[in-house]
């Protein structure tokens, strides 16, 4: 079985134990987050995430 290439938001969340909504936010927050939005749907780009991680370790990510 080929390994998917882009993660949906429920994937995302499993993969990285943060929440659906929180990650939406981050999404809409921050617009070097790797993912795409086609319609309602978001799709993360799976081998940029780490990267992405990576860049703002260290950081309050939770802006409320």
């Amino acid at each position: 079985m080929e390994e998917k290439m882009m993660l949906t938001m429920p994937e995302t969340a499993k993969l990285t134990n943060i929440g659906v909504a929180k990650l939406k936010q981050i999404a809409r927050e921050y617009s070097d987050f790797p993912c795409i939005k086609i319609g309602v749907k978001h799709l993360v780009i799976k081998e940029k995430l780490p990267e992405w991680f990576e860049k703002h370790k260290g950081e309050e990510l939770w802006r409320n």
